[in-house]
């Protein structure tokens, strides 16, 4: 039975009191506004949360140049620091760039993969807050920050 102990200790200081089964926000990022929302498929022990996540966003401002994106992508989350209550989140995934239809401009739509790695923790109740950073093949990096509510 002793020889259990450190195994459960582990699990405790492993696992995330802030695991959630859906969660759904709101972003500012570099390029524009968006929001997310995503559904977890099932826990991976000692690490998170295996789950999907999909998103949209907006440019700041529309003209030639700019496009919106969708994503969807494969979560890890909940990946607990010890001795905080702030979690890690990954995401790989595809994303869809659709151009700012300008009149004589180019409406051709691009897709990409795309990772994501970023840090959450709570404000208040089922809300927190959010950061991260964002690479894609297509050469875009970027950043934000953003609310989200756990269920």
């Amino acid at each position: 039975m002793r020889a259990l102990l450190p195994v459960v200790a582990a699990l405790m200081l492993c696992s995330s009191a802030s695991a959630a089964t859906v969660w759904a926000g709101v972003n500012a990022t570099t390029a524009g506004y968006g929001v997310h929302a995503g559904t977890a498929l099932l826990p991976v022990p000692l690490l998170g949360t295996l789950g999907l996540e999909a998103s949209a966003e907006r440019p700041w401002q529309t003209g030639a140049g700019t496009a919106s994106r969708y994503a969807a992508g494969l979560t890890l989350r909940d990946l607990n620091l010890p001795l905080s209550r702030v979690d890690a989140f990954a995401t790989v995934g595809g994303q869809l760039t659709v151009p700012t239809p300008v009149p004589g401009g180019s409406s051709e739509s691009r897709f990409a993969l795309y990772g994501e790695a970023g840090l959450r923790g709570p404000v208040l109740g089922p809300a927190g807050w959010r950061a991260f950073v964002r690479a894609s093949s297509a050469g875009q990096l970027g950043a934000g920050v953003g609310l989200e509510l756990r269920f």
